[in-house]
């Protein structure tokens, strides 16, 4: 059959998940779909394989139907060690090398990470005890004009460390480097000289080396809040620096940046300093930042018992709304509803769909239920065999073993949804409608369901502990992208707008668009980064009648709101990861009273002003703009960066 392509589909599957053939030729999405499927099912014994399991899957990946997160797609299959996981949670021991170790391991396979910058998680966090001096040497790149005046000779007062050219090596590095300002300081001297040179080929992740560049940089720069921050106790400030700069460093093979999402404790004494750290966006541009707020946080903004509490959760909230309106951060993440059902606290991944003890990754995958519209006893079968997937993928390899045992104990999966918005349109129902229908909430409860059962079933028959949570909604954008669905349980941005798609500067199809006419532009935010404009009009207006459609600037942030309450309620034992979209002009007030009358409610919660960012995924267009710039571009729902500015894992 031919391959049911969205109309940006195609380019974003070779542009992302297609992978090089060992003929030298590159995958089309059938060889993708075989990899994917038989990596999985090659998991667990073939006895715990239903006879026509693999057949189904075939179908259902081929057609879209279901869709494996992009980190299935992308290394599923693979031979050696697959990173098959999506996010993590770095967190905290006694020693930062116990954290910056693991963030930049995760980071380097692609994947991303959520961290707790809160007082009470650094608590006891040892400070540096000495100064570092370090030092760098290469024996072939000493041209390299970017890093040359960091090199020189190793200093006989100090250790020479050659770094090996793998991420082992890279990590290595940057916990050495640690581990010396704890242990009283001293000097270092890198050698990079097996470290391959910038424009290399990957052979095993895929894309091209960055150079010793991006490390070299990175450890220098380390180096000096190290220094600052000899004898004082960590803030959450300075550890967000150093985190930040790791992510700066990581281009895993010029394919994709690094994505992160950092939270905070709102009775922290310094959380404004959290609030306010992008109010310039080239600064901590590599993570999103949500405020941890609980019941107390609650209780206290009602008015409390106490005056104090209840005039700082209201100017944290006032802050936190002020942020949002002006450049879409921080979120807030809701650690008492989060924790319902857990036995450790949680942070969130990157884009807020599913929360993570230490250490703990994420598994997701997703059923497109804009391919069954009104039949549900298809998508049931689909999100049944989703969650077997999902649980066979648990059994993934995993190279720390910390993160080994949480996943053996807690076998966390989420099982996703997309094209909510042609889900409801085939049950003739608009976008702000679908909340207030019990029908929908009742098929939702039965699919949610169906997958919860599907996992308790099959661990039982592994004679594994059930997921201790199995559905969520992440934002979908590549993989959404694949069909030319709505992502996750967005409405369309808009009917017509130009979508901003972001490129390695080295992607040969970077010369394709160029012919075609399209803009081609430096990334403001990240190096080695070009941004593509489209001129888009949603393919949903091909399938559904225009007045059922309604796009974001249409729908209030009540409805919006309620509709993440709805799916919360009804579908996502994790999280739901949402961006509510404003117009411009929208009343602060009803911004601020919509998020009192909804925020107990939603695990985490993102609101972002259209054009309050540069170079945004999207900028909404009228149709007359269209017909005029038009060249043939179509498109579809959000962009695969995040909304609010970390890039996703694949």
């Amino acid at each position: 059959m031919n391959t049911p392509w969205g109309p940006l589909g195609k380019d974003v599957y070779e542009r992302t998940y297609s992978r090089r053939k060992p003929d030298g030729t590159m995958e089309q999405w059938d060889d993708t779909v075989q990899r994917v499927v038989a990596g999985n099912i090659a998991l667990v014994s073939p006895e715990h394989i239903e006879e026509d399991e693999p057949q189904r899957l075939k179908e259902l990946l081929t057609s879209f139907a279901i869709i494996p997160g992009g980190r299935h797609l992308w290394v599923g299959g693979v031979e050696g060690r697959t990173f098959s996981f999506n996010c993590h949670h770095s967190g905290w021991g006694e020693r930062l090398s116990d954290h910056v170790g693991f963030l930049m391991d995760v980071l380097m396979t692609g994947g991303g990470s959520g961290s707790n910058y809160s007082n009470s998680a650094i608590a006891r966090l040892l400070h540096p005890l000495g100064e570092v001096e370090t030092h760098f040497m290469s024996h072939q790149h000493e041209d390299e004009a970017e890093f040359a005046h960091l090199l020189s000779s190793p200093s006989s007062a100090g250790e020479v460390l050659k770094v090996d050219d793998s991420r082992e090596g890279w990590v290595a590095a940057l916990c050495r480097l640690t581990d010396l300002a704890e242990d009283g300081g001293g000097v270092i001297t890198f050698d990079v000289t097996d470290v391959r040179p910038r424009g290399s080929i990957i052979k095993g992740f895929g894309g091209t080396a960055s150079g010793p560049t991006p490390l070299i940089t990175m450890l220098h720069m380390v180096g000096h809040i190290l220094n600052r921050q000899v004898g004082k106790p960590w803030t959450s400030r300075g550890l967000m620096n150093i985190d930040h700069n790791i992510a700066a460093c990581v281009i895993a093979g010029n394919v994709r940046r690094s994505a992160r999402m950092s939270i905070k404790n709102w009775a922290d004494d310094d959380i404004y300093e959290f609030i306010t750290c992008k109010a310039n966006m080239r600064h901590h541009w590599s993570t999103n930042i949500s405020v941890e707020i609980d019941d107390d946080f609650h209780y206290a903004l009602a008015g409390g018992n106490n005056p104090e509490h209840h005039q700082k959760a209201l100017d944290v909230f006032e802050c936190v709304v002020d942020g949002m309106i002006a450049n879409g951060e921080p979120g807030f993440w809701n650690k008492t509803l989060a924790s319902v059902g857990e036995t450790q606290e949680l942070c969130p991944n990157p884009c807020g769909e599913i929360g993570l003890e230490q250490w703990e990754p994420c598994c997701l995958g997703h059923v497109n239920l804009a391919y069954f519209g009104e039949h549900l006893s298809g998508a049931a079968e689909a999100t049944r065999l989703m969650a077997r997937f999902l649980l066979r993928a648990t059994f993934a390899d995993t190279a720390d073993p910390r993160q080994r045992e949480v996943v053996d104990r807690n076998r966390r999966i989420g099982v996703g949804i997309l094209g909510y918005q042609e889900w409801g349109a085939a049950h003739g129902l608009p976008y702000s409608d679908i909340p207030k229908s019990e029908i929908m909430a009742v098929k939702l409860e039965l699919l949610a369901s169906e997958a919860r059962r599907a996992a308790e079933d099959y661990a039982k028959e592994l004679e594994i502990p059930a997921p201790i949570k199995t559905t969520c909604v992440a934002p979908t954008g590549s993989i959404s992208m694949l069909p030319g669905v709505t992502a996750g349980i967005h409405p369309i941005y808009s009917r017509f707008m130009k979508r901003r798609v972001r490129y390695a500067a080295d992607d040969p199809a970077l010369e394709r668009h160029a012919l075609a006419g399209r803009h081609i532009e430096d990334c403001i935010y990240t190096d080695n980064t070009k941004v593509v404009t489209f001129i888009a009009r949603d393919k949903i207006l091909d399938d559904y009648d225009e007045d059922l459609i309604q796009q974001a600037d249409e729908i209030s942030v009540g409805d919006m709101l309620k509709t993440q309450a709805f799916i919360q309620e009804n579908w996502a034992d994790n999280a739901v990861s949402f961006t509510v979209n404003i117009p411009e002009d929208s009343p602060r007030f009803e911004t601020a009273s919509a998020l009192i009358c909804y925020l107990d409610q939603l695990k985490g919660t993102t609101i972002m002003t259209d054009g309050s960012r540069q170079q945004a995924p999207l900028e909404r267009i009228d149709r007359q703009t269209y017909n005029a710039l038009s060249i043939g571009d179509v498109s579809q729902g959000l962009d695969e960066e995040c909304s609010t500015g970390a890039c996703p894992i694949k």
